[in-house]
């Protein structure tokens, strides 16, 4: 804190300072604007331990091992291997039969065995076997049509190809949501740098008006304005550091990792050179993109059930052989058996051609699903290349013109404060504008980026 009072100066007597403190006045501003307010900050330069939030801190994990990371160990991309696996098991079963029917009981036999007998009696013996009846054993067994087995393995095989589709999208979606959370805490690692770097700033300038005061070379007012701004400024520290920490929560959850440990992003993502947008017809965009591809086996996979339920057109064999011992004298007896099923007869093939039908309208959904999908994807494109551009340019003139011309306005402000030519106010505002513009080029630079990243999702490079 500092006093309010001034010394009285005798009557007569004009208060100045004295010589060494104004030039110690001097010596300070200049010293201090060599060391802070030069060029700023080059990506990747790293601060000094204390002015990092604990988020910040740790290893450095480069991008591309993050990326390997998600795509190997997050669980929303391992259930799909399963998924696969799980496809490719069922096909093993593809050519299994119907189980036997195996029936045993009484065929012919009268309910009056003694009536049977005496009737037996009565003819001398001759027709006892009719008269007494049989057992019976019976064995059936339905032999599927070769035809439907092929179609039913072509089915189920097609589902894994269809489930490994998928799980390419949802490794692009993973991806991309892991390199805007990667470059969003690269460029939030350089907007605590800029403002742990105005924060020192700042405090020496508060200082300095305090020293200033007693002297009639700083005013009341203003410095309370700079303690102002200073909490303000460290309230957009507080933000900054508490959204980088629930960006490392997030990258941690998408790596499948302990939430809270810290690890530090490459900021070299963020003079990464972008690529020049190209054109690309819708040929080339069904080529490269998942969910087309995606939308591709799911096709396949609807033709090849409408072609498992044409099979059902096909008939089906069956055999049956019986077994039929007499109940009292007499040669043994057997049946032996074919079947064919008719599946033709229009009771029985009603089902089947309404199915086959049915699927014949879900393909041709799939096809427009497919032409939407390019055509969004078309459009997107087109729309993030002209947004590109734009940000590309605004970048180029933040680097160029805007940035350059603050920090010599703001320089050329601290050099009149200094020759007592200037007022504190006016450093305070030259100050914050050049602390605003210089988050507002980093908040550019992040869309610039961010706008490349969805880009190349779209194309899935």
């Amino acid at each position: 804190m500092f006093s309010l009072s001034r010394t009285s100066p005798r009557v007569g007597q004009v208060t100045r300072p004295s010589r060494p403190m104004k030039n110690w006045f001097k010596f300070s501003l200049l010293a201090f604007l060599l060391v802070t307010v030069g060029q700023p900050l080059a990506s990747g330069q790293t601060m000094g331990k204390d002015m990092h939030p604990a988020s910040l801190r740790g290893p450095v994990l480069p991008l591309d091992s993050v990326l390997q990371r998600v795509e190997r160990r997050n669980p929303a991309v391992q259930q799909y291997a399963y998924q696969a696996q799980a496809k490719e098991a069922a096909v093993a079963g593809y050519n299994s039969w119907e189980a036997p029917k195996v029936s045993a009981g009484l065929w012919m036999t009268p309910y009056n065995q003694r009536k049977a007998r005496e009737l037996s009696g009565m003819n001398g013996g001759a027709g006892s076997n009719q008269l007494q009846g049989q057992a019976i054993v019976s064995v059936e067994q339905m032999i599927p049509n070769p035809a439907k087995q092929r179609a039913r393995r072509e089915y189920l095989s097609s589902q894994s190809a269809s489930v490994l589709a998928d799980r390419q999208y949802r490794v692009v979606q993973l991806r991309a949501q892991a390199k805007t959370l990667y470059v969003e805490q690269a460029v939030l690692t350089q907007k605590l740098a800029v403002l742990d770097e105005n924060e020192e700033l700042l405090r020496f300038l508060i200082k300095l008006a305090e020293a200033r005061y007693p002297y009639n070379q700083a005013t009341l007012p203003s410095i309370y304005d700079a303690k102002a701004r200073l909490e303000m400024h460290l309230n957009d520290h507080r933000q900054a550091s508490a959204l980088a920490a629930q960006n490392l929560i997030a990258l941690n959850t998408l790596m499948n990792r302990p939430r809270g440990e810290a690890f530090a992003v490459d900021t070299a993502v963020l003079t990464t050179q972008t690529l020049a947008p190209t054109p690309v017809d819708t040929a080339a965009l069904a080529s490269r993109r998942s969910d087309v591809r995606s939308l591709d086996r799911a096709l396949t996979t609807v033709r090849l059930s409408q072609n498992l339920e044409a099979s059902r057109r096909l008939p089906d064999f069956g055999v049956q052989f019986d077994h039929m011992p007499f109940l009292g004298t007499g040669a043994n007896q057997f049946t032996l058996m074919g079947s064919v099923s008719l599946p033709l007869v229009p009771w029985a093939a009603r089902e089947y051609k309404a199915n086959t039908a049915a699927l014949g309208l879900e393909a041709q959904a799939l096809r427009k699903q497919r032409e939407d999908v390019l055509n969004e994807a078309a459009g997107r494109l087109a729309s993030l290349q002209t947004d590109l551009a734009l940000r590309r340019d605004q970048t180029r003139a933040f680097e160029r013109r805007i940035l350059p011309a603050l920090r010599k306005s703001y320089q050329a402000t601290m050099l009149a404060y200094e020759q007592n030519t200037g007022q504190l106010f006016q450093v305070l505002e030259a100050w914050t504008t050049l602390k605003r513009t210089r988050l507002e080029y980093l908040d550019n630079l992040q869309q610039q980026l961010t706008q490349q990243i969805a880009y190349e999702k779209e194309l899935e490079q």
